[in-house]
Order: structure tokens, then C-alpha cells, then sequence
């Protein structure tokens, strides 16, 4: 399975700039970029929020072969190792300033590197 963590600008991008893909607004700009970037069956594994599951911060990415959907807690390692990795770019498409600005304030904490 391929997974879909994060967003960061690929112009002059900032130390902490990543934004990880654990809340909605970032979801949905993640799953929109990669449609129009052709890849919609990635797009496609980044679900929604299940019914029951709490707290601030989830995990989008969902098995196409089974559909199970991990804990946050997973997205949290895949995170951590991409980061120590050389993690691989999915797809690039422009996103509005206006639209950047309000998905880096939906965010909990900042990761840098």
C-alpha cells in the first residue's frame, strides 16, 4: 500500500513546513491534488473519518485490497520513517495561498526537518 502522509510546498519549502495529512482540510487538498494529477486510485484510499473513532487527529489512508482503515497511530510511524527515508513525491499541483494559509492553521503540531 501506498501511503499518502503529508503536503509541503516544493517552491523554497520552509523547515516545518510539512503538513501531515491527519485532518480534514488536508485530506481533502491532498485527495484533490492527486486527481488532478491522474492519480485518482490513490485519491480513492484516502477516506473519511470512520464512524466511532475519536480524537483530533485520524488516519485517511485505507487498504484497497481490504478496506481497513489503521489507527492514527500507524500514520504516526509511516511519518517518522519517511522522514528518516527519502520519501518519494506522489504529485505536485498548485494550491491557493488563501487555501495553504488556512490548512497550516488546522494543524496540531509541526514536524521539522
Amino acid at each position: 500500500m501506498t501511503w499518502v502522509f503529508g503536503l509541503r510546498p516544493w517552491y523554497r519549502p520552509a523547515v516545518g513546513e510539512l503538513v501531515t495529512c491527519d485532518k480534514p482540510m488536508a485530506v481533502d487538498v491532498a485527495r484533490d491534488i492527486l486527481e488532478r494529477e491522474g492519480c485518482g486510485d490513490l485519491a480513492a484510499q484516502l477516506r473519511p473519518r470512520p464512524i466511532g473513532a475519536r480524537g483530533a487527529r485520524f488516519n485517511p489512508n485505507t487498504c484497497p485490497a481490504c478496506g481497513d482503515q489503521a489507527a492514527w497511530h500507524a500514520l504516526d510511524d509511516v511519518i517518522i520513517r519517511a522522514l528518516h527515508d527519502d520519501f518519494p513525491v506522489l504529485a505536485r499541483s498548485r494550491v491557493e495561498v488563501a487555501r495553504w494559509r488556512e490548512l497550516t492553521q488546522e494543524r496540531t503540531y509541526v514536524i521539522a526537518f
